[in-house]
């Protein structure tokens, strides 16, 4: 199965390069905790124009992670210091990335939270909370296909990279459904560890992204996903 292909790239990809690969993570974990403390800070304190900084940085430190993937995928000698550059480099597609999913997590999480709370009394509610949980659930398989097109394909705007999101996790709903809960559970199983949050998280999230995403696309030669070969 395509599933066991992308897996096994990603974990062979991170041991032969670990060291590496290890130092690339603590650098993305040290600048995350930052920006998300600094946004937790924030909060507690009630000094909410603190709460962006998370919101305008997190996108632009993982895409950076992306963008050394994809030096690793092409054999190029990736270098750690390359990682700050392409935070730069790639900082306002990132942040729009970032922000275009922040939005749609928000609003449909909010709209969950609500009906789930209206169902108690009315089963139409109930029944509409259920639907806003699977298009969540599905729009979370998409954001595999989006982050990897962010990266692999920055000619394209954003709203193609959308589009071209959604076409694929239709066409191959089996392989991003377990692609998604393998995600999840290897991440899971890292951030319990601790140890290896922190030394292997981005790398193995990085490559499960891009593995994943070439090995789909790579069976659509004849597009028909808008713009993916073609210009605009």
């Amino acid at each position: 199965m395509e599933i066991w292909k992308v897996l096994k790239k990603s974990t062979a990809g991170t041991y032969r390069k670990l060291f590496k690969f290890a130092i690339l993570n603590i650098s993305w974990f040290l600048l995350s905790l930052l920006v998300i403390f600094v946004g937790y800070f924030g909060l507690s304190t009630q000094i909410y124009i603190l709460l962006a900084v998370p919101i305008i940085f997190l996108g632009p430190l993982f895409m950076a992670g992306l963008e050394i993937g994809i030096d690793f995928i092409n054999f190029n000698d990736f270098r750690v210091k390359k990682y700050f550059a392409y935070i730069i480099d790639n900082f306002k597609r990132a942040l729009l990335g970032f922000l275009l999913s922040f939005f749609i997590y928000s609003l449909l999480i909010l709209d969950l939270v609500f009906f789930l709370r209206k169902g108690t009394d009315s089963l139409f509610m109930l029944i509409l909370a259920v639907l806003i949980l699977y298009i969540l659930i599905f729009f979370s398989m998409m954001q595999c296909y989006y982050w990897g097109f962010l990266v692999l394909d920055k000619e394209k705007k954003i709203r193609y990279i959308l589009k071209n999101s959604l076409i694929l996790t239709i066409d191959n709903v089996i392989f991003s459904l377990l692609w998604l809960i393998i995600i999840l559970i290897i991440t899971l199983v890292l951030i319990l560890t601790g140890f290896g949050m922190v030394i292997l998280l981005m790398n193995f999230l990085v490559l499960m992204i891009l593995y994943g995403t070439i090995q789909i696309s790579s069976n659509y030669d004849k597009l028909k996903i808008e713009g993916l070969n073609s210009d605009e």
